[in-house]
């Protein structure tokens, strides 16, 4: 069913993060405000080039192997081909650009062990990709629980024996070479293939094109904002804004952890039968907004706190970032449906354009506003662009599946989040970890007050969850 697969997807997401939560806060407590942002430049640098890596790859492959099952050996297959030869070209470009900008000899380690990773991931892709497009989310929840286990204790032993930037990305590494193993365990066997003909990685990677830009403008326009402040702010302001954007990385994968179940359903329905991935996407929309509006208020609101309890003094200045960052949080929920669901409907290119002009602006707006604000200037542009492609989206939305997005009931949640500001406010002398505990069940609390159990939009998201997965038998496979 969608909820036992977005149950276990959140399920892990939530595992994860709180098995990374004390190893990151150790992380950046440990590295300082100049080391960590060393780190997170090196990690923006990586980012496009394991873009290109992926191409889109893995997207398309789920797609294609969840509208015929029966194809998806062939498909995965090619993909694994396609995907290597991609992965170890980019982990070559990744290596000469950082020789030919001058890096010191640390980072171009650094980011060679980036490009080896990326290689990694590239054999990973194909089992991720099965289990996918099978829906079996517990194993791929399985798996993402180990990774984030094994990679935090490899963080520790790290730390542990002082190690810094370089060490931290051999680690990763060889935690990357483990999992990989395990996910084809996980993945089993995906079937008979037929010989690849020849020409079928070019007429794949052809396919792919759209996926490809696509995910290359996702990769510039999340970590874009990181290598010009490196470029342009002052010392000390990356690793302000890097503190602060962990927590944004933490919503990114708790709205992929919502919308990824969804793919595989809309996968099948856009083309085969669009008035239900309508419905689909409109019954969608308002219980993320449950989620995401206290979040973002309540994050407002308790920033200073939450960034002192878990970074320190020293990161005193990641507060106000954070404030400025949480107020995109809303789209991010969104926009990872719309993405879904406009892949799923062969609407790539008009993907392609929406974020090729958000990539642009948020180029320009970084050069517009680091130099006189620094760090906080790339959080308006960051901010400000989700809002940019949410509005981009649901015009695709309305053009493509005919969505109207209603308003009856946001109501509750509005209401039920004011309470909650109220009591986070009154709470904040007992302390962080109880105001948390208190605001949490206050909002839930006053959607029960408010009859949201009896609302409509209770009962149409309870069937939608509900909802079986499709039979991926022997027979069908």
């Amino acid at each position: 069913m969608i909820g036992r697969n977005v149950s276990a997807l959140v399920g892990a997401q939530i595992a994860t993060k709180a098995i990374n939560l004390l190893v990151s806060v150790a992380l950046v407590r440990w590295l300082g405000v100049d080391e960590l942002g060393r780190y997170a430049y090196v990690l923006a640098f990586c980012f496009p080039f394991g873009a290109l890596a992926d191409f889109g790859l893995a997207t398309l492959a789920i797609r294609d192997a969840s509208r015929a099952p029966d194809q998806a050996p062939g498909v995965i297959a090619a993909a694994r081909r396609a995907g290597l030869t991609l992965a170890t070209a980019s982990a070559a470009a990744m290596v000469g650009l950082a020789l030919l900008v001058g890096h010191d000899t640390a980072l171009v380690a650094a980011i060679g062990l980036g490009g080896l990773a990326s290689i990694v991931s590239a054999l990973t892709m194909p089992s991720l990709v099965l289990l996918t497009a099978r829906e079996h989310m517990d194993r791929l929840s399985l798996h993402r629980v180990a990774a984030a286990a094994l990679s935090s204790a490899v963080t520790v032993a790290v730390l542990m024996v002082r190690g810094g930037v370089v060490a931290l990305l051999a680690g990763a590494l060889a935690a990357s070479v483990v999992m990989w193993l395990l996910a084809r365990v996980l993945a089993g066997d995906p079937g008979a293939a037929s010989a690849m003909a020849p020409g079928a990685m070019r007429v794949l990677l052809r396919r792919a094109l759209p996926f490809g830009l696509l995910t290359l403008g996702f990769a510039l326009y999340y970590r874009i904002d990181m290598v010009m402040l490196e470029w342009l702010a002052a010392p000390g302001e990356l690793g302000q804004y890097a503190a602060a954007y962990r927590f944004i990385d933490a919503v990114i994968a708790l709205a992929a952890a919502l919308g990824g179940p969804l793919f595989p359903r809309l996968s099948s329905l856009a083309i085969a039968a669009p008035g239900e991935a309508r419905r689909l996407l409109e019954v969608g929309w308002r219980p993320l907004l449950a989620l995401g509006l206290p979040l973002t208020a309540g994050t407002v609101v308790l920033a200073d706190d939450l960034v002192a309890l878990l970074f320190g003094a020293d990161f005193a200045g990641a507060a106000p970032l954070l404030r400025l960052l949480i107020l995109g949080t809303l789209p991010l929920f969104w926009v990872s449906v719309a993405n879904h669901a406009l892949i799923a409907a062969d609407r790539v290119w008009p993907l392609v354009g929406v974020y090729a002009l958000s990539a642009l602006v948020n180029v320009v707006a970084n050069l517009l506003l680091i130099p006189g604000w620094g760090a906080a200037g790339a959080a308006v542009a960051t901010a400000a662009c989700e809002w940019l492609n949410l509005v981009l989206l649901a015009r695709l939305l309305r053009r493509g599946f005919g969505v109207r997005a209603s308003a009856a009931g946001i109501w509750r949640y509005c209401a039920a989040t004011a309470v909650m500001l109220v009591v986070a406010w009154l709470a904040r002398p007992l302390g962080v970890i109880a105001d948390v505990a208190l605001a949490t069940g206050t909002y839930a609390a006053a959607l029960w007050a408010l009859g949201y159990t009896r609302s409509d939009d209770h009962v149409a998201i309870t069937r939608l969850l509900a909802q079986p997965a499709p039979d991926y038998s022997e027979g069908r496979r």
